[in-house]
């Protein structure tokens, strides 16, 4: 019986590729809300996304592309983390909006996966702060 170990060096190496374009995804989806401008998210966005907005009712990749008819006076991402698991990835951050009459804080969870060689989000759940 023959076992084959697989190569650490090469997973290790795989992975890491993994988390850099999960988290260069990761960013670039941050920087569309910076910029109040949801086109970029086309491309980082599955076609089958869905998310849980902070209510918990579900958003589709087509109404999460429409930019906010509110524009935050700032925005700041913070507490960024990537984990990946094979083929698929999450990562966490939380978001605080500064709107005119209020402040949004919340953390969100998303979820990547890679398919046909080529990593897209395909779930996104918030979750306000108090």
């Amino acid at each position: 019986m023959l076992v084959v170990e697989p190569d650490s060096a090469k997973l290790n190496t795989m992975e890491s590729d993994a988390e850099a374009e999960v988290l260069r995804l990761d960013n670039a989806w941050n920087e569309a809300y910076r910029r109040h401008d949801r086109a970029p998210l086309e491309s980082i966005l599955a076609d089958d996304f869905t998310a849980l907005a902070p209510s918990g009712e579900p958003i589709t990749k087509a109404s999460l592309m429409v930019n906010p008819s509110e524009i935050a006076r700032s925005v700041t991402f913070s507490e960024q983390a990537v984990h990946v698991f094979g083929k698929t990835a999450i990562t966490r951050g939380r978001l605080q909006l500064d709107l005119n009459d209020r402040r949004v804080d919340q953390r969100f969870l998303r979820v990547f996966t890679c398919r046909g060689g080529a990593w897209r989000a395909v779930s996104v759940a918030v979750t306000p702060l108090a």
